[in-house]
């Protein structure tokens, strides 16, 4: 074994444990959160290239005079999204003459992770990144992202207080991305289906316990013909234990704490109970985690809680469409909403700091956020507060459902906060907590008995982090 790869074994775990992504990548990333660079600033990554010295030294990027190439990588959204994107890229290059901004997108699919992982490891990650949730505290892990108090201080002061405070769990409590778009959770549902429960159309539930209420109702109704609620948690859980306002961690964020939380027993013990009623479609608790096609094809009450999932309602269930009711987040006394967006960061490896850091800024200032949530074909959100502000978010009640989802959104998009430890749940994490609770659901395990293993579980491949 080599000096580099006993250097990087600290990390491969670090990244093996939190994302999905290296459990399929060859080798880990090099670095270490405590290992600092050569001047003391700011964590050096270890590996097989020459990290420039201004990435990681204690001074800001001199953005003064930019010039050169850099490349822009994003994740399935040039199919929908290119008309918006490309004149932006070309504005961004007349502006500053001489320069060239590379886009290149990635379709969804499972791999995904792994592939930005790989191209970190091997320094070959694009120099402006849009990172998910799941990828940011693996490459930060690996101080594979620019430290932004450091390189660019000051620049984040627009973003929503309550996310942008709780983003520095870099090296020294720095911050190594910029929050960008999200859509906060809302409700949509089959009106016919509400109908036939007995229930009001046009009231849906305004949080889970007429959330669940509603359902026993239609699983009731029903005679199993159809179900209310899809049992694959695995994409919501975490969002629902913050509208409950369960403890997801501890205040230090340094454990799990979840198990020992009335409301995420209440949650789970819930769950099972709809299962037992017939709520659920069986198949669908260990099956996929979206239930679009189980709604569109009429045979589900709840559809996605993403409301750009309505987009595909109209193009692919024209006929649902129009009969789709929408309701607001289902936030409970004492819950908050889970600011669960994407977000931008630049490589620590970038041979053009300058360029990337302006165009990281450039694609996540006010005016930019602005304009790409104003796409009629996407419920999104900005992260930045002066854009938020802006009167296009008053939006007045209508007929249409997207109109209505817009609007939903926007009201509880006020509210957006960040939980640190929905950065812990992913890779290994996830999969042990999701697999606890679809036991918990299915009635193969009591659902304290579940938390109780998937927090002890969790917090052991936490301390593995060191």
């Amino acid at each position: 074994m080599n000096s580099v790869t006993r250097q990087r074994r600290p990390l491969l775990m670090a990244v093996s444990l939190l994302g999905s992504a290296v459990l399929t990548a060859g080798c880990g990333l090099g670095g270490s959160g405590t290992e600092a660079s050569r001047d003391g600033a700011i964590p050096k990554p270890q590996v097989d290239c020459d990290v420039p010295d201004q990435n990681v030294d204690d001074k800001p990027v001199d953005k003064a005079k930019l010039s050169g190439e850099i490349r822009f990588a994003t994740s399935s959204l040039k199919k929908d999204f290119g008309g918006f994107f490309n004149p932006l890229i070309e504005k961004f290059e007349k502006e500053h003459p001489g320069v060239k901004v590379k886009w290149e997108d990635t379709p969804t699919a499972d791999d995904v992770d792994a592939r930005m992982v790989n191209d970190a490891q091997t320094c070959v990650m694009a120099d402006v990144v849009n990172v998910a949730s799941s990828t940011v505290m693996a490459l930060t892990k690996a101080n594979m992202l620019m430290d932004l108090d450091v390189k660019a201080p000051g620049s984040g002061k627009d973003f929503l207080p309550d996310v942008w405070g709780k983003l520095g769990f870099g090296a020294q409590g720095h911050h190594t991305v910029y929050p960008w778009y999200w859509g906060p959770l809302i409700t949509t549902y089959n009106k016919d289906l509400f109908t036939k429960a007995g229930l009001d159309p046009e009231k849906p539930p305004k949080d889970w316990d007429e959330y669940v209420a509603s359902s026993k109702k239609i699983a009731e109704a029903s005679n199993g013909k159809y179900q209310a609620v899809w049992g694959n948690t695995e994409w919501t859980f975490v969002d629902e234990w913050a509208g409950l306002g369960v403890q997801l961690m501890s205040p230090d964020d340094k454990q799990f704490t979840f198990a020992d939380d009335a409301k995420a027993q209440k949650w789970l013990t819930d769950m099972a109970d709809l299962y037992k009623a017939g709520a659920i479609p069986k198949d669908s608790v260990t099956g996929q985690p979206d239930p679009s096609q189980a709604y569109s094809a009429g045979t589900l009450a709840f559809g996605s809680p993403n409301a750009s999932f309505l987009r595909n309602v109209k193009q692919n269930a024209s006929a649902l469409y129009p009969k789709t009711g929408v309701g607001p987040h289902l936030k409970s006394t004492g819950g908050s909403v889970l600011f669960a967006g994407q977000y931008i960061g630049v490589s620590t490896t970038t041979k053009n700091a300058p360029l990337a850091m302006e165009f990281a800024q450039y694609v996540t200032n006010a005016e930019n956020q602005l304009a790409w949530a104003k796409d009629p074909n996407v419920v999104i959100f900005p992260s930045s507060t002066t854009a938020l502000n802006d009167e296009f978010f008053d939006v007045p009640e209508g007929s249409d459902p997207f109109q209505r989802a817009r609007g939903a959104a926007a009201e509880a998009a006020k509210e957006g906060k960040v939980v640190v430890g929905q950065f812990y749940v992913t890779g290994k994490i996830n999969s042990v907590i999701t697999e606890n609770i679809q036991k918990a659901i299915s009635g193969q395990k009591d659902p304290k008995k579940a938390l109780a293993d998937a927090q002890s579980e969790s917090n052991a491949l936490l301390k593995r982090l060191g």
